[in-house]
């Protein structure tokens, strides 16, 4: 008796100092990866590449192509397609960004008039103050994406430090498929490993639930990417046909953002709104701007978002908008790409207590 109520005690206590440990080292961790966010980047890019190639990787091994031999031709397809992709568009994006840069002025000068008159009618100031006070502080403006250019350049240039940002830079993005590679060769020993250290009663439970993550997790990566792209190609084609100022660079945009609810319309729509409004000055192109928005936007949801997405993901908009921007904030981009992983883990750990405490 006395020794079994000697142990209890002891093994509770042991029990929960080892407790207070794993917690610690919980902190320690995430402080780590908080700190060395920038670090992370081709990590976390290439364990997201992987994930999302694996499953292409996967169906290559089934028509008995070996598993190296599928990642490398995945790789080098992937590669070429990039490439591509970059020769193909640059030049028209540049071009369109060095327009923007040599037009900015003059778009500046029509909100500046526009400013103008508001002020003076709304009678905030006399002519003169309004003019004055619109001049000195939006003709600067026009000059920053020059001067963003001509600075940072010389910096990457003439300095030691900017010189190791750029050597760092390419090496970060160099690292990607090389780490994809790996990450892809032994995608599946890394499941294997992580449940080796679960113990053998609680696999099972924790093989569900991550079964559960990797499904809300697949549905919403690879679905909302097609419908980035397809929205890409089919807002370029809109903002071309309404003759929108810059419709490469804001069409690609506007449809990489629809990958995020709302977004299209919060930011997209505005800035399309206010390019071509400037550049037009009419009433005809910013109704043509609007008429794509509402075509597009709503044809994807009632079509294209069903189908790719369906309702299998389980997180609410506004759930992977506060996610995507607290993570943001946390660690930036990286964050951003962990936000909405960290989310659906978070989601189906939830679900865990209500079955195991509630239902």
């Amino acid at each position: 008796m006395t020794g079994s109520g000697t142990n209890g005690p002891e093994s509770q206590h042991l029990f929960t100092w080892k407790r207070i440990w794993l917690i610690l080292i919980l902190i320690a961790t995430i402080w780590i990866v908080i700190s060395a966010r920038a670090a992370l980047f081709p990590i976390v890019t290439a364990f997201v590449l992987a994930y999302l190639l694996n499953p292409i990787v996967e169906s290559m091994e089934v028509k008995k192509i070996p598993r190296t031999a599928a990642i490398l031709i995945l790789l080098l397809a992937l590669g070429v397609f990039l490439l591509l992709l970059w020769v193909s568009i640059t030049p028209l994006v540049t071009e369109q960004a060095l327009a923007f840069s040599r037009r900015l002025p003059a778009y500046l000068r029509v909100v500046e008039g526009w400013l103008e008159a508001a002020l003076i009618q709304l009678q905030v100031a006399r002519p003169e103050e309004a003019k004055k006070f619109l001049s000195e502080n939006l003709a600067a403006l026009g000059q920053l994406p020059l001067d963003a250019l001509r600075t940072g350049g010389s910096f990457l240039l003439r300095t030691t430090k900017g010189l190791l940002s750029l050597i760092i830079g390419v090496a970060f993005l160099a690292l990607i498929p090389i780490l994809t590679f790996y990450i892809l060769r032994d995608f599946g020993q890394f499941g294997d490993a992580f449940y080796n250290y679960i113990p053998p009663r609680y696999r099972g439970e924790v093989r569900r639930r991550l079964n559960r993550l990797n499904e809300m997790l697949g549905s919403f990566i690879r679905g909302q990417l097609i419908v980035g792209i397809t929205l890409s190609i089919l807002y370029t084609l809109g903002f071309f046909l309404a003759d929108v100022p810059f419709w490469l660079i804001l069409g690609i945009l506007t449809g990489m953002s629809s990958m995020f609810p709302y977004v299209e319309w919060i930011a997209g729509l505005p800035i399309s709104l206010i390019f071509t409004t400037i550049q037009h000055q009419d009433w005809t192109h910013p109704l043509a701007v609007l008429l794509v928005f509402g075509i597009i936007s709503p044809m994807a949801g009632m079509f294209l978002v069903p189908r790719v997405i369906g309702g299998r993901v389980g997180l609410h908009p506004v759930v992977v908008i506060s996610a995507i921007l607290m993570g943001g904030e946390l660690m930036g981009f990286v964050g951003i790409l962990l936000a909405v992983p960290f989310a659906a883990a978070i989601k189906v750990g939830i679900e865990f207590v209500h079955d195991q405490y509630i239902g």
